[in-house]
């Protein structure tokens, strides 16, 4: 089991027109979520599906400190594997970025509905793969995984000390 696995990586500094929306929409720094398989891959989902990338395809990620056991990194991981090629859920960010831009909330059975294990966002994904592949629940709020976007994860390092990068 590598250092690195199981953490889950945020990708600061858009450069992408694509990125800038999703930090504007989001009021965050943070465009992209990613989550380590080993020390040289990473698995996040993009508008493509869920893929996995090499590490050197993010350069910029701050990585997590979850203090996971081997059993948490790799049941994190592992999970998170289990959903490539799933398809990403623009529904979901859709929601996202007229709850964040307008502070309107949607009824809950509606983010529930396209909260599933059938499409991901890229948080969505590393939030329940935290939360159902290694039994850590970092957001304790009561959203639903569907709810959870970039600066959502960037909030928690901040409240973690993990950000910003040092």
């Amino acid at each position: 089991m590598s250092g690195l696995t199981g953490q889950i990586g945020l990708i600061p500094h858009p450069g992408s027109w694509i990125a800038k929306a999703i930090c504007w929409f989001t009021k965050s720094d943070v465009f992209h979520v990613v989550i380590a398989l080993d020390d040289k891959t990473c698995i996040g989902a993009q508008p493509n599906g869920v893929t996995i990338t090499p590490m050197s395809a993010w350069p910029t990620a701050i990585w997590s400190r979850f203090p996971l056991t081997e059993a948490q990194a790799k049941g994190c991981a592992d999970w998170a594997r289990a959903r490539e090629h799933r398809p990403y859920n623009f529904v979901a960010d859709a929601i996202i970025g007229i709850e964040c831009r307008t502070g309107v909330r949607f009824p809950r059975w509606i983010t529930r509905h396209f909260s599933s294990d059938a499409t991901y966002e890229c948080a969505e994904l590393a939030d329940a793969a935290l939360t159902l592949g290694a039994g850590i629940q970092v957001f304790t709020d009561g959203r639903d995984f569907g709810l959870v976007y970039p600066g959502s994860f960037q909030q928690l390092f901040k409240d973690r000390g993990w950000w910003p990068p040092q």
